[in-house]
């Protein structure tokens, strides 16, 4: 006896076969604010690139998940974005292992993702790749790696000369009791960390990635919430879409991209779920969380908001002046935008972040 697996994709192209019409549910008219794109991302070297890759692509009639992903590669291709892929820290032994996600509503809320991979530059279309072409949803490591060459990526070095100077002066100075020596002249660019892009493309379709070099320095082998679809990166086509940056193992402890969007599907707006998110964290930890974590949200509306746990200052070194949230971008009809966000609390003090044992 022979059986056949279908999945997903087959399923409905049998039942299309057979004459039967599946309704397609909650595809909307173009509304006043679509497209839209929202991105974490507020390097002043790509952040614009990244809206306009996204937004041109969905105003010549293009799809959102093709969108969020195009945009993505650009802060993933970019040395100058020191925060994700090619130019971001590597990890303790000095080389980058990557992580990514992906998730389509215009299929079916389909997911794909990639943890561990080395050597490849666009991380997130090795994803898409996993999610389309394949019935899993996350590859790791050497098989991720396998894979994407499998598909025609190439391997290349991702490690920039600024990246490698910036790990060998943490090597350098993390501990006084071995031989290595710091530099006179020590500079360090701006640190690890990650990109969403969410989209809601004219027919009100939503997408969303998550692409990161994770923390940077981190334990070799360590995978954290971007590529975990609930906690990095979540989407549904009915409500909206939610990514997260910051401190992965919390965001993974919370689901709170997952949870980001129930709160938008119980009515909540998507600053008032992010916030909702930010303030249940910030209650764990008895309302003295030593980390930061940001989340980014749109609704099916065009609606979108941004919250933190931690802020920086409005005026650089004087608490005086108040705080505000770690901002993101966007892009609608009226334009790329720069938005401050929302933060629950002040940005730690010197003494808060000497305290903190994996610093």
């Amino acid at each position: 006896m022979s059986f056949m697996l279908l999945n997903r994709r087959s399923f409905f192209s049998s039942l299309a076969g057979l004459g039967i019409s599946v309704p397609f549910l909650g595809r909307a008219q173009a509304g006043p604010n679509r497209p839209l794109v929202v991105t974490s991302k507020t390097n002043p070297a790509v952040r614009e690139e990244i809206t306009a890759a996204a937004w041109n692509i969905m105003a010549e009639g293009g799809g959102s998940m093709d969108a969020a992903e195009k945009a993505t590669n650009i802060s993933e291709r970019d040395p100058r974005d020191a925060t994700v892929g090619y130019g971001g820290d590597p990890n303790e032994d000095g080389f980058h292992q990557l992580d990514a996600s992906v998730m389509n509503g215009a299929d079916n809320n389909n997911i794909g993702a990639v943890a561990a991979l080395e050597n490849i530059k666009t991380p997130c279309s090795v994803a898409r790749l996993v999610m389309d072409r394949t019935d899993h949803w996350l590859l790791v490591g050497k098989g991720a790696l396998r894979f994407a060459k499998m598909h025609g990526f190439k391997e290349e070095d991702l490690l920039t000369d600024e990246a490698r100077q910036h790990w060998l002066e943490w090597k350098e100075t993390l501990s006084n009791r071995d031989y290595y020596f710091p530099p006179r002249d020590e500079h360090k660019p701006e640190g690890g960390g990650t990109i969403n892009v969410l989209t809601l493309d004219g027919n009100g379709d939503i997408a969303g990635v998550t692409s990161t070099v994770g923390h940077h320095f981190k334990i070799v082998g360590r995978v954290g919430d971007s590529p975990i679809i609930g906690a990095g990166l979540y989407v549904d086509n009915e409500v909206g879409a939610a990514g997260a940056t910051g401190h992965g193992e919390e965001c993974v402890k919370t689901c709170a991209s997952f949870l980001v969007v129930e709160k938008m599907r119980e009515g909540l707006s998507p600053q008032e779920a992010c916030r909702h998110a930010c303030q249940r964290v910030v209650d764990r930890h008895k309302g003295k969380p030593m980390f930061n974590l940001k989340l980014v949200a749109l609704n099916k509306n065009g609606d979108y908001g941004q919250c933190a746990i931690r802020g920086r200052l409005k005026v650089k070194d004087d608490p005086s002046r108040g705080f505000t949230g770690l901002g993101f971008c966007m892009r609608d009809g009226k334009g790329h935008r720069l938005e401050p966000g929302e933060a629950l609390l002040p940005p730690m003090t010197q003494e808060e972040l000497d305290s903190i044992p994996w610093r």
